[in-house]
């Protein structure tokens, strides 16, 4: 007895591109299904290169908190009226898995980075109006061509 398309694909997802590792029962009708079918053999091999990309990826070890995190988005989540912004702030820090020296440079950068704003903003000239000019502009306004307003 052979196998339909459907039944095969399931069991390719189930046991791997490698029919041969398929369980006894089924894999000589999936092979015969196989040799009969050029639909299959082109699922086999787009199988075969998913393993391969698979197999070449390396294994990433969780963060220090992984536990604590899968816990603390597994409990009921209290509805919150008023949020500020505190709070707001540190919860969407929270889902970035940031060290403690990386969030520390990156703190003290933005700190950096303010200073440096408003040490610009502050030395900068441009739209400033001193009272002498701005008095100008008001005399000449009420001595619009020579008629007092």
């Amino acid at each position: 007895m052979t196998m339909n398309f459907e039944q095969f694909k399931e069991k390719l997802l189930m046991y791997g591109a490698d029919i041969r590792c398929w369980p006894k029962d089924i894999s000589s009708s999936a092979l015969k299904a196989l040799d009969s079918s050029p639909e299959l053999k082109k699922l086999v091999e787009d199988e075969k290169r998913f393993e391969g990309v698979l197999k070449t990826r390396k294994y990433e070890e969780p963060s220090r908190d992984l536990a604590g995190r899968i816990v603390a988005a597994s409990l009921p989540k209290k509805k919150k009226t008023q949020r500020n912004f505190g709070v707001f702030f540190s919860e969407i820090l929270s889902e970035f898995s940031l060290s403690r020296r990386t969030f520390a440079a990156i703190s003290v950068s933005l700190i950096f980075t303010l200073i440096i704003g408003f040490t610009i903003g502050y030395s900068n000239p441009s739209g400033y109006v001193s009272t002498e000019q701005y008095e100008t502009h008001l005399e000449d306004f009420l001595n619009y061509e020579g008629d007092i307003l």
